[in-house]
């Protein structure tokens, strides 16, 4: 019966992680048909940036936390299902598009459903795998996510070459004549299929958890909270500023990079699909393979600041890999440079769920990992946008939309690489005090509601 459970489980990560391509390729065709797009429906660098910023992005961000109160209410599995529909649903409308508004409509519909995808399944994977089990599930699950980006863009690459094997079947009409119409609707088909597959998965069952008091639920660590952040800004503005500039350089990079491929060197979608799609796959996997090595090599020395330095190493060499695409002269010498920078990047963040753990009490966790969305959602909306208007107005969107993309990106991750450097002895003082054990006796239930001191063993030696 175990292990009747067991393959199940399995089978059910892998049809969570196929739906976490199916989003990534939805994600990626919109990039790669943007040559397209702009020419039949007239739109502008700027206006491109938007769809990734302001459409995907930040109407990800405004779903994330609705979606997140409702996936501790309802069936974890029909929640998900329903965001496939919603995104399926705005994936397809993309191809009814016939003015920049209704595109960035139809953009905005496909962040939203996507916004659940990951809160969802790490919220199912504790009701998959036993406790023994769950780590392995959870990196499994990230390396599928982080490698599927590869594969994704591939992929969609792909369907966009040959949709013509498809065209001549489905009768001509208003939306029918351009072929990026049939693209947007081929995609939107597996949606009903996968969202059928994820209703019907089987769980284990879980134990519920304890009951815990209004007072500690609520009022304790909502004080604890804004006084730990009072305490320690220094630090946490360390940690979370550079990774959201480092989103911001990255997506600066390869929202773009595509678009640059194909106005400079006129390739095909497929082509550029491929050669990304390598490049992401490889850098992905090697920057796992050389951030675990290193962590794993250096611990003894560095000890309980290895993730941080595994980090802020991995910033400081991606910002120094960006200006050498200024020199790259055919598209392999690109597809090098971005394999070396995505390593750099995957390596530089791979950790950084350790380092957030490190940074905060065990109460306070959930509402960290909510300032790391909040900090990546808002640095990466505006960076599309700062490409954009930069291509537009300042170096031109034939062949300036390079320089636009490297101004952006490199002084972004420059900055962030910096401040990560020189906040150094705050990120360990505060990481040394969560760690330190608190010996001190505990306090009654009505002082310990009315405490709004950090950290809660000097409130109590105090009183």
């Amino acid at each position: 019966m175990q292990s009747r459970a067991s393959l199940a489980s399995w089978y059910a990560l892998l049809v969570l992680s196929v739906a976490t391509l199916y989003a990534v390729i939805d994600r990626q065709v919109i990039i790669l048909l943007s040559q397209q797009l702009k020419a039949d429906l007239h739109l502008s660098d700027t206006q491109i940036g938007s769809l990734q910023g302001f459409g995907a992005v930040l109407f990800a961000s405004i779903a994330a936390f609705p979606l997140g109160w409702l996936a501790d209410r309802m069936d974890r599995r029909v929640l998900l299902s329903l965001c496939v529909i919603v995104w399926s649903i705005g994936i397809a409308t993309c191809g009814l598009a016939t003015s920049y508004p209704s595109l960035l409509a139809s953009v905005a519909l496909l962040g939203a459903g996507e916004a659940g995808l990951s809160i969802i399944v790490f919220a199912l994977i504790p009701q998959l795998f036993a406790e023994k089990q769950r780590m392995t599930a959870n990196f499994i699950y990230y390396a599928a996510s982080v490698v599927g980006g590869g594969v994704g863009i591939a992929l969609a690459g792909l369907i966009i070459d040959h949709i013509g094997v498809i065209s001549h079947l489905v009768p001509t009409g208003e939306f029918t004549r351009e072929t990026w119409r049939l693209v947007f609707f081929a995609v939107a088909l597996p949606g009903p299929v996968l969202a059928i597959a994820i209703v019907f998965l089987r769980l284990n069952s879980q134990p519920a958890p304890a009951p815990i008091s209004t007072a500690t639920a609520i009022e304790l660590p909502e004080l604890n909270f804004r006084a730990y952040l009072a305490a320690n800004w220094k630090a946490i503005s360390a940690v979370f500023v550079p990774f959201g500039l480092v989103i911001l350089g990255a997506s600066a990079v390869f929202t773009w990079l595509p678009i640059i491929l194909m106005r400079r060197f006129e390739m095909t979608p497929g082509a550029v699909g491929a050669g990304l799609g390598t490049a992401m796959v490889l850098g992905s996997v090697g920057g796992l393979v050389l951030a675990g090595t290193a962590a794993k090599t250096m611990k003894s020395r560095w000890g309980v600041m290895t993730p941080v330095r595994v980090s802020q190493i991995g910033y400081s060499l991606y910002a120094l890999i960006i200006p050498f695409y200024l020199f790259a002269r055919t598209p392999t010498e690109i597809f090098v440079i971005a394999t070396i920078q995505m390593g750099l990047g995957i390596g530089g963040n791979s950790l950084l769920p350790t380092v957030v753990q490190d940074l905060a009490p065990p109460q306070l966790l959930g509402r960290f990992f909510a300032i790391s969305t909040v900090s990546s959602t808002l640095f990466g909306v505006i960076s599309p946008v700062m490409v954009g208007l930069l291509s537009d107005h300042v170096f031109g969107p034939e062949s300036g939309l390079q320089m636009a993309s490297l101004s952006v990106a490199f002084p972004a991750v420059v900055i962030g690489a910096t401040i990560y450097w020189l906040a150094d002895r705050h990120i360990a003082r505060t990481i040394a005090k969560v760690r330190a054990p608190d010996t001190s006796p505990p306090l009654p239930p009505g002082e310990l509601a009315g405490d709004d001191r950090w950290p809660p063993s000097t409130a109590r030696k105090e009183a």
